[in-house]
């Protein structure tokens, strides 16, 4: 290929025309004008492509394992990313399993402790027998809880509370919540049973003044026959368990109710409901001969006819005709304590009969040494007599003081 022209220049300024020559012919181009100048550039186009072929090639495996690298990179990445999450589902689902087993620990200890607290209650109830409830006395029970099945279960939302304030509460939270009902069921419990070893004590001291009063023995303690002495350390309260106060409360109850089964037998109720005394005991003038005697008993001015009934429990031990008494009835009330009911116009007993409390043993009149109709009463302490009203002021102090 040559341009026609021996002169480049003048070929350009021509700028029309390539003449290529081949075996001795020659060929004339006729190019646009500037058609040399995008000849050239598409000569360097082409060799830039064949530089940037040969560079790809030269540099082809190092690109390649470059990328490869970063493709690998990216992999362990995003292995790394899921293992994480991996782990930490693994962890939350282990959490909640161990969750959900404290919880299951945590309802059954509350199953066990309101069975306990009913059994309780039931106790106490019997303690209390027929007395008043007393405020804060009244237990209510929530429904006794259970071991979950479904540990998811143990997650779920409960919807709780009044209208206007609902809130979403978990099964810890309720659990909880459970947990401090009982709380303070127990500490009621706790209160009603001070309150039932108060009114026993309360009751055992008034008992006692009675006792002391009528001038008669106090019932000995009960002994279950193993202790053998030493010396007396009280027991401190914060020591005793419940059930051991509730024995406690128990053993004190029996003291008491050895007090009362006792006065049962202690002739401290009046023989004539109402009746005024028309003569006292001791020193008076003798209604028949008027002079200086001694009076054994009481005499209680009633209506002739009027039922005579017995003081106290015992046994019968004479039932008939006594001399200036007249128609008597004597009962033996145990422990050295008799009673003696004269000048009765009729006998309701018999020897032997066991009476109690407002037996009727006879009926008023005026048998024997008597002036009227009228009842003799008599107390006697080992056979020797004792003022009445000794017994009947005791009795008295029972009554008033509840």
């Amino acid at each position: 290929m040559r341009f026609e022209d021996d002169r480049f220049g003048r070929a350009l300024d021509a700028g029309e025309r390539i003449v290529f020559e081949r075996g001795g012919r020659r060929s004339a181009v006729r190019l646009p004008r500037h058609g040399l100048v995008a000849c050239l550039m598409a000569v360097i186009a082409l060799a830039g492509w064949g530089v940037v072929s040969a560079g790809y090639i030269f540099f082809h495996d190092e690109v390649v394992a470059q990328i490869r690298d970063g493709a690998r990179a990216s992999a362990r990445a995003y292995e790394a990313q899921l293992a994480a999450m991996r782990d930490e589902l693994e962890r939350s689902r282990t959490r909640r399993m161990v969750e959900k087993a404290g919880l299951d620990e945590r309802l059954t200890e509350l199953g066990l402790r309101q069975s306990l607290v009913e059994k309780r209650q039931s106790r106490l109830a019997e303690l209390a027998g027929d007395a008043e409830p007393q405020s804060g006395d009244v237990l209510s029970y929530a429904p006794k809880p259970a071991p979950l099945d479904d540990a998811s279960s143990a997650f779920d939302s409960i919807e709780t509370g009044t209208l206007g304030d609902r809130r979403s509460e978990t099964a810890t939270e309720r659990a909880e919540r459970v947990a401090a009902a009982l709380d303070a069921i127990e500490a009621s419990q706790d209160r009603t049973l001070d309150g039932l070893s108060a009114r026993n004590r309360e009751r055992r001291r008034r008992l006692e003044q009675v006792y002391d009063a009528a001038g008669v023995p106090r019932p000995a303690p009960a002994s279950d026959g193993k202790g053998r002495g030493g010396p007396f350390e009280p027991l401190s309260e914060s020591a005793l368990t419940f059930e051991m106060r509730m024995q406690q409360v128990l053993a004190e109850r029996a003291v008491v109710a050895a007090f009362e089964r006792g006065l049962d037998r202690t002739p401290i109720r009046t023989p004539a409901k109402g009746a005024s005394l028309s003569s006292g005991f001791g020193a008076r003038l003798d209604p028949f001969l008027g002079r200086p005697a001694f009076h054994a008993g009481l005499d209680f001015d009633v209506e002739y006819g009027q039922p005579v009934k017995a003081t106290a429990e015992g046994r019968v031990v004479s039932a008939g005709w006594s001399g200036g008494y007249g128609n008597m009835v004597e009962i033996d009330h145990g422990g050295g304590l008799s009673t003696r009911y004269g000048h009765m116009s009729a006998i309701a007993v018999s020897v032997g009969d066991q009476v109690r409390i407002g037996t009727v043993v006879g009926r008023v009149g005026s048998t024997g040494r008597s002036t009227g109709p009228h009842l003799h009463y008599e107390t006697r302490v080992d056979g020797e007599a004792v003022n009445p009203l000794r017994f009947l002021n005791a009795g008295r102090l029972l009554v008033a003081k509840g």
